[in-house]
């Protein structure tokens, strides 16, 4: 058949005015490393213990860290924002013995959740409703953690493990604190990630390690939303409660 023919007839089913070039979705890596050097600052995450210089990472100490961490945490529950840490449950791909997920949700600097498994580790956070979320705060120490420490990780958003979609890529650069990531590529006139369900997947390691820490991560809501914050120590679902067996995920 004659090729105009051919266009003529494609042309009729779907008019090419009709048709909009698509761009494909190829949304790049945030590179996260809180040092002085300007390069690295971008609008989708905030640094919540200020620039680390060389010198000063050269000089950290125990007491040092946990004070970062500390301080890096207040500053974060200061924002004008709600904790909904505790409304979700959070499930890990594996735990070592002694190293549960639960130890990353609490206010202790040297506690931590560590996989015991095959790479890519994989944490799940799932809330019984969709949720607005302004801000994701984790804190990763290079320093602290070395070859345990993400050099990679993936962000998967939606409302189930079944229907998620890949949100973007961090590239741990060099990190010893908490960063708040912000969602500005996704909704830029609001910033939010609307979703019930959220999946962090670390393939890579720094210096090939296997197992993963995580020592600290927060999940937080618009502060418009209704009050919600707690103080108390985190409550934290068991895999076995049958509150979140009654879940709905649609």
């Amino acid at each position: 058949m004659d090729a105009d023919i051919v266009n003529n007839i494609l042309n009729k089913l779907a008019p090419k005015e009709f048709i909009k070039p698509v761009d494909k979705l190829n949304k790049p890596i945030t590179i996260l490393n809180d040092g002085s050097d300007s390069r690295f600052k971008n609008d989708s995450c905030e640094y919540m213990n200020g620039p680390l210089s060389n010198k000063m990472r050269e000089e950290l100490t125990p007491y040092t860290m946990a004070n970062r961490f500390t301080l890096g945490l207040e500053r974060l529950d200061s924002l004008d924002v709600t904790n909904v840490t505790h409304l979700a449950y959070w499930r890990p791909s594996s735990s070592k013995v002694g190293n549960p997920i639960e130890n990353a949700l609490d206010d202790d600097p040297d506690t931590f959740w560590q996989s015991d498994g095959k790479q890519p580790h994989k944490l799940d956070i799932y809330f019984s409703k969709k949720m607005s979320i302004i801000k994701i705060g984790l804190y990763i120490s290079l320093h602290q953690d070395e070859s345990y420490t993400p050099r990679e990780i993936k962000i998967y958003v939606g409302s189930s493990p079944t229907n998620c979609n890949y949100y973007k890529s961090l590239s741990v650069n060099h990190l010893d604190g908490w960063v708040a990531l912000s969602f500005i590529d996704n909704r830029p006139h609001d910033k939010l990630l609307k979703c019930r369900f959220i999946r962090l997947e670390f393939p890579f390691n720094h210096e090939n390690g296997k197992d993963t820490h995580i020592r600290g991560i927060r999940v937080y809501a618009p502060s418009t939303t209704a009050n919600i914050e707690s103080r108390d120590p985190m409550q934290v679902l068991p895999i076995s409660s049958r509150l979140f067996n009654e879940f709905a995920l649609k």
